[in-house]
């Protein structure tokens, strides 16, 4: 099957834990797009934190962004978008007011959260990009949003998980990394984005790759014709896969595009 597509997390999957893109991940994503493949950067982050990205490579294609609540084309525009009901929004804000816990609330412009403190930091860090400090933010009225996202530590997580499904049963809640926990619109799937980019593009599942390491990432992997968890993605991630790249340490990307796009030998 000739691939035509290649949806691609960010974060430990083309990043490496130093949110590095390696010298061989970039030269076979260039191969593969000469050859004529769309390089789809899919992310969790909002499209401001995806945007430089797609500098980096070099390559202006679509981009699926807040976990698969937007579809944003070549122009910035977004051409595809699923967000929160307001009443949801406001609910998980209040609770996670309540509880004391840092919360984003990601808008079209953006994430935002009340105040800079150590979580809003460490996103910033890891993630190369800057949210809206905004203290009003409990005062918004409506707010759309494409997710909320909970930052704590993993163990606390677990808790709250548990809290967020019994109050938000017909939401998604899923963590879609070390400390963060999300609640999404249960349309707001990479799976659901990928399917939406491919009818748009003409182009059938069968002709669609996907990558990716979290549990964000396995609606896509599902989705497409071929589904690919790198080594370090979670147990159900590489569940749901049709083949196990390396490690995203490891050029987990390159290796999977060139064995299945370029044709080359990676033994």
């Amino acid at each position: 099957m000739a691939y035509k597509l290649i949806a691609l997390d960010l974060d430990d999957t083309l990043l490496d834990s130093e949110k590095r893109i390696s010298r061989a991940n970039m030269d076979a994503i260039t191969a593969a797009h000469e050859k004529g493949v769309q390089i789809v950067l899919a992310s969790g982050r909002a499209y401001p934190g995806v945007a430089p990205f797609k500098k980096k490579i070099g390559i202006n294609d679509y981009a699926i962004a807040c976990g698969g609540a937007q579809v944003v084309d070549p122009d910035g525009k977004v051409v595809f978008s699923t967000y929160l009901s307001p009443v949801v929004t406001r609910q998980a804000m209040q609770w996670a007011a309540d509880k004391g816990v840092h919360f984003q609330v990601y808008m079209d412009d953006g994430f935002h959260y009340l105040k800079h403190n150590e979580q809003s930091d460490y996103y910033e860090r890891i993630c190369e990009y800057t949210g809206i400090e905004t203290p009003g933010l409990m005062d918004m009225d409506p707010i759309l949003a494409a997710k909320v996202l909970i930052i704590d530590s993993n163990e606390n997580l677990e808790l709250h998980r548990v809290e967020l499904e019994a109050m938000f049963p017909e939401m998604l809640i899923k963590k879609s990394q070390n400390y963060f926990l999300e609640v999404l619109n249960p349309q707001a799937t990479k799976g659901s984005a990928l399917e939406f980019l491919a009818k748009k593009l003409g182009l059938e599942r069968e002709e669609l790759m996907a990558l990716g390491d979290s549990e964000i990432d396995e609606s896509m992997i599902k989705y497409a014709g071929l589904g690919v968890a790198v080594e370090n993605a979670t147990p159900a991630c590489k569940e749901a896969a049709d083949y196990i790249a390396a490690s995203c340490e490891d050029d987990g990307v390159a290796k999977a595009i060139q064995k299945f796009i370029l044709e080359v030998d990676t033994k």
